[in-house]
């Protein structure tokens, strides 16, 4: 069914793809620039035409920012604002794809990878399940429905931020929380890329140190990516192109990053936070309208 609904919408945008746009490969190419004729190629595998190519590259560009300004957000950005240029099923396949490169950097630097493999051995085990699960529905979901989880996703995100809301683990019970995060993170995240609070209230409930906090969330973050990927693989959510797609938007989330870093040492953050935050809590309460159907 994913496979119907990606065959549908490339017919919808690019009547011509694939077989008369490769057939006519080489006049509709004629006179063209090599680099737009390649780059014109690649974006209709993908199944977006050169300008919303670009729009992708922007809202990457401006998620990198934002994680590099707060150290999170950056498949918030994209989730929240993707769905408004392209259909919200290739904002979330492509945002999961991205998500382990720009987490690699923070999980060289932290250090501690036993001390994070240790707090995190458990999610760890049940995140596939979990991802396999959450990947075999969204292959049957709506374009409505996933616009409503997603907008969902999004407004807990936000609201668990902007309140602070925490949880307490005790040791003896670490085990099973996380056998649970780690299955309710994976459903969510192939549902909708977007599972960090999940794995951040466990890492906060059981009291890990800053150091050991940073580590075990960046493994938690590729881990996570990884089975997501090869999920929607699996059930034919993401092909050649669209992995093609977001690699290239790998490159201006690190920009992003990079200039975010640079921003976030001349500036407050708490209160760019909280006004992202709203910003996106808005964002997801419309999303949930329009896949109810009010919108």
């Amino acid at each position: 069914m994913g496979y119907e609904r990606r065959a549908g919408y490339r017919a919808r945008h690019n009547s011509s793809f694939p077989i008369a746009y490769i057939g006519c490969n080489g006049l509709q190419n004629f006179g063209k620039p090599k680099l737009l004729s390649q780059l014109e190629n690649m974006t209709a595998f993908a199944g977006i035409s050169v300008s919303l190519f670009v729009v992708v590259l922007a809202v990457f560009l401006l998620g990198g920012i934002v994680k590099g300004i707060l150290g999170f957000g950056l498949p918030l950005i994209t989730i929240g604002l993707l769905p408004f240029f392209i259909p919200v099923e290739l904002a979330i396949v492509i945002s999961a794809v991205v998500q382990p490169f720009t987490n690699v950097g923070q999980l060289i630097t932290s250090g501690n990878p036993r001390q994070a493999v240790a707090c995190t051995w458990p999610v760890i085990l049940t995140l596939g399940p979990g991802v396999a699960l959450g990947a075999w529905y969204l292959s049957g979901v709506s374009a409505d429905g996933l616009l409503l989880i997603a907008g969902c996703a999004v407004v807990a995100f936000s609201l668990t931020n902007l309140t602070g809301f925490t949880i307490s683990i005790s040791p003896r019970r670490s085990m099973v929380a996380g056998l649970a995060t780690g299955f309710v993170a994976g459903v969510i995240g192939a549902l909708t890329a977007i599972n960090g609070m999940i794995f951040i209230m466990y890492l906060v409930g059981l009291g890990v140190e800053r150091r050991v906090f940073r580590s075990s969330i960046a493994l938690l973050f590729i881990v996570s990516a990884l089975f997501i990927a090869s999920g929607y693989w699996a059930v034919g959510f993401l092909d050649m192109g669209r992995a093609m797609l977001a690699l290239a938007c790998v490159v201006p989330s690190f920009i992003g990053m990079w200039i975010g870093n640079a921003i976030g040492e001349r500036m407050p953050n708490e209160g760019f936070r909280k006004a992202v935050l709203i910003a996106l809590l808005i964002i997801g309460a419309g999303f949930v309208v329009r896949g109810i159907g009010f919108g």
